[in-house]
């Protein structure tokens, strides 16, 4: 993540918006990010100390001084440092300053020289003057040592890399984050959970051609942010804050409006993402599905009933369920195509302990009858409990579900849209 004073510096304020300027990808920029990041590859085996030394002489009196310090944190954030001294710096420091004020040579009032100093502690834990010298400070963050720079990183992409920094550093002065999804649930939902983020959920519906609504337009999620009023510990709130903003690209169809108010802003100001943004997402997608019990199920179903005239459209985590403060994903949903009923379908395979705790209370809270759950037998819980928790119905399989006995509980438990 970049430093305030690092974003600031590419904010742009005018009416009640706000934006980050994009750094483009010119000859100019390419050349400076290639020259870094040669920069950070010459300095490995070397400590940080001297790449931060090497980075102020590249600097100079360089304009783009801060550009040159916003790609160089991007650098570092992918570098590992670290040294293995020989001893615990600790140790040596307390044992050398318990001996009192050294000098480099002798005089009336301190009889012992730092040479000697270091000589008498270098014998004590069987190590050379050399050794005690570089364990004296090596937990400091200055004399680590740059062990790796991460996988090769072309200028564009570092480029790319620092512009999504500067986006989602922007959120560092959050008071109130409204985002519209259309799928990716489970990636959205996965980071917002990975992070802490205070949050609200309801369904969002689109338009209809006849001028109302329809369900299924995708959710609203509020995100409350650093500086809303239910948050205290702004700074470490804020930083998981604005990491987030890289998981709604994950999502094909996205808008997200935030309230912001940086350093110099009298009031909040409007900035504004969607879709159509060049930023590029670093964070993995969970992929399409879970387990193969899920990628089977659905190849099944498109092999037995995915023809021409097949009755019910099978999709993959198209709704959210609000539980309390969380979310359930079901694994699949089922739509007739001529009366849009609807039925869902959550498989329950695994049978770690506190899983289970979850997902039966999530189930209870949910209270749909169209949801049904399709249960592994050997699953570690009692007979029946299930089947109390829920309002739908309650398959079970030993090894492969039957898709046939699935469609049957489709057809009992699909429900109108309302």
């Amino acid at each position: 993540m970049l430093k305030s004073e690092l974003i600031r510096a590419r904010l742009v304020m005018q009416g009640d918006q706000v934006w980050t300027r994009p750094l483009p990808a010119d000859y100019h920029y390419l050349t400076i990010a290639n020259e870094l990041a040669a920069l950070f590859r010459k300095h490995i085996g070397r400590s940080r100390g001297e790449l931060y030394e090497a980075l102020r002489d590249y600097e100079g009196a360089s304009l783009d001084y801060s550009v040159i310090r916003g790609l160089a944190a991007v650098l570092e954030a992918r570098c590992v440092f670290g040294n293995e001294p020989p001893t615990k710096p600790a140790d040596v420091r307390a044992v050398l300053f318990q001996r009192g004020p050294v000098t480099t040579r002798h005089d009336l009032f301190v009889h012992a020289t730092r040479e000697q100093a270091l000589a008498e502690v270098a014998s004590q834990h069987g190590l050379t003057i050399a050794q005690v010298e570089t364990a004296l400070f090596a937990d400091l963050s200055e004399e680590q040592v740059l062990l790796d720079v991460g996988e090769p990183i072309a200028p564009a992409d570092l480029i790319a890399r620092y512009n999504l920094e500067l986006a989602r550093g922007l959120l560092y002065w959050a008071r109130e984050v409204r985002v519209v999804v259309r799928d990716g649930y489970k990636d959205v939902f996965r980071y917002i959970k990975l992070f802490k983020l205070m949050h609200a959920v309801a369904p969002f519906p689109l338009p209809s051609q006849a001028g109302g609504e329809q369900e299924g337009g995708g959710y609203h999620i509020t995100l409350y942010g650093p500086i809303s009023p239910f948050v205290k510990s702004t700074i470490r709130y804020g930083l998981q804050f604005a990491k987030f903003l890289p998981a709604l690209m994950l999502c094909q169809s996205w808008q997200m409006e935030a309230d912001v108010q940086p350093p110099g802003a009298a009031r909040p100001l409007r900035y504004t993402l969607d879709d159509r943004t060049e930023l590029r997402t670093h964070f993995q997608s969970s992929g399409l599905y879970d387990s193969r019990l899920e990628a089977d199920l659905a190849a099944e179903f498109e092999a037995k009933y995915g023809g021409a005239e097949r009755k019910w459209e099978l999709a993959r985590e198209d709704e959210l369920i609000v539980v309390g403060d969380t979310v359930m994903i079901p694994d699949f949903s089922f739509t007739h195509r001529k009366d849009g009923r609807r039925a869902l379908l959550e498989i329950v395979g695994y049978w770690h302990p506190d899983y289970l705790r979850r997902k039966l209370e999530k189930v209870r809270q949910a209270g749909r009858r169209d949801l049904i759950l399709l249960v592994y037998e050997s699953v570690n819980v009692a007979e029946g409990v299930f089947e109390a928790a829920s309002a739908g119905e309650v398959l079970t399989f030993k090894s492969k579900p039957v898709l046939k006995d699935v469609l049957a509980a489709v057809e009992r438990c699909a429900v109108a849209p309302e």
